[in-house]
């Protein structure tokens, strides 16, 4: 193994080894840091210009103000890392919050996007726009018979609605959304 090749292996487990240690000392104790050590905030500083969905702006409060609105909703399930069937709730680059709304014009009985529509809430717009695109993708690739999806966003706010309802149906939910 070359010098560099070695220098550099050996700087990577320095600084990984650091990460373990069991030092009582304060992470930002600048004194006992060694020339091969470097310190890695363990919080990165917040930029004043991210964007940031509001507290009350959960999901289960967006499929609320939905409820008011759209007669057609019979009940609105907060989804938890217990009964997210998708397993994505809380990942990298995922929804932070997830509610599946039944709708009696859907199948009400079913849990996700097939009881009617679901609000997913992520940490960015950008994140968002990501996930809208994929679904959408993936659907028109599979073709029509694996069903079809009337999407809205507003900023890190995504409403999945069941192609199963009507256009008209659909057209309520944008409504309530966009209000």
């Amino acid at each position: 193994m070359s010098k560099i090749n070695m220098a550099t292996v050996l700087l990577i487990g320095a600084i990984a080894l650091t990460g373990c240690s069991s030092d009582d000392n304060e992470a930002g104790n600048e004194s006992a840091a060694t020339p091969s050590t470097v310190s890695v905030p363990t919080k990165t500083p917040e930029t004043p210009d991210a964007p940031e969905v509001a507290e009350s702006e959960t999901a289960v409060a967006v499929a609320e103000r939905l409820k008011a609105s759209v007669p057609t909703i019979s009940a609105i399930t907060e989804v938890t890392e217990t009964n997210d069937s998708n397993g994505l709730i809380g990942r990298p680059g995922q929804y932070t919050s997830a509610a599946w709304i039944a709708d009696t014009a859907a199948d009400p009985s079913e849990t996700g996007v097939d009881g009617g529509a679901v609000v997913e809430v992520f940490a960015t717009p950008e994140d968002a726009q990501t996930r809208s695109a994929y679904i959408q993708e993936t659907l028109a690739s599979l073709g029509p018979a694996f069903g079809t999806e009337y999407h809205h966003l507003d900023g890190a706010v995504l409403l999945r609605v069941s192609g199963v309802l009507m256009p008209s149906q659909a057209i309520v939910y944008e409504q309530a959304f966009t209000e």
